[in-house]
């Protein structure tokens, strides 16, 4: 981020999963102080019943051990004992942006792209999703691996 904002002079990341913990927060204070406004956190909120028939889903075309029912569980107890004290902080000081996320893809997309427009390359953001991407977002299967 550092050479990217000394040779471009952009200064605007997306972060995925960051703040993670009070820890991830205390980092970044430690390198910005805590005088300096928190950046905006987007917070896809989402019910755990939910949660789980996404996971479940997407286990029919990945290889993923950690999608099933027991580990999701076990990462929804992490999330709630590490990362939501942090979402806590950041919505007490009006910095967190909550989406619903349970919605249809298009809805949590468009919330998404509104949330990030001030910050975003339309002309990047007009290019086609490569294979990769869409398989990511679960436009397209991925596909089966040779054994």
């Amino acid at each position: 981020m550092e050479t990217v904002t000394r040779t471009t002079g952009k200064n605007k990341f997306l972060i995925d999963g960051f703040p993670r913990s009070l820890t991830n927060l205390d980092g970044w204070y430690e390198i910005f102080g805590r005088e300096t406004d928190l950046p905006r956190m987007l917070y896809f909120e989402c019910p755990f019943d939910v949660l789980e028939k996404r996971i479940m889903g997407r286990a029919r075309y990945t290889d993923r051990s950690d999608d099933n029912v027991e580990s999701l569980k076990q990462r929804f107890d992490t999330f709630k004992a590490e990362t939501l004290p942090t979402v806590e902080i950041f919505k007490s000081k009006n910095r967190c942006v909550e989406i619903d996320s349970s919605q249809d893809r298009q809805a949590v997309y468009n919330i998404v792209i509104s949330n990030l427009a001030g910050y975003t390359d339309h002309k990047i953001a007009a290019q086609p999703l490569t294979e990769r991407a869409e398989m990511l977002l679960g436009l397209r299967p991925f596909p089966k691996q040779k054994t």
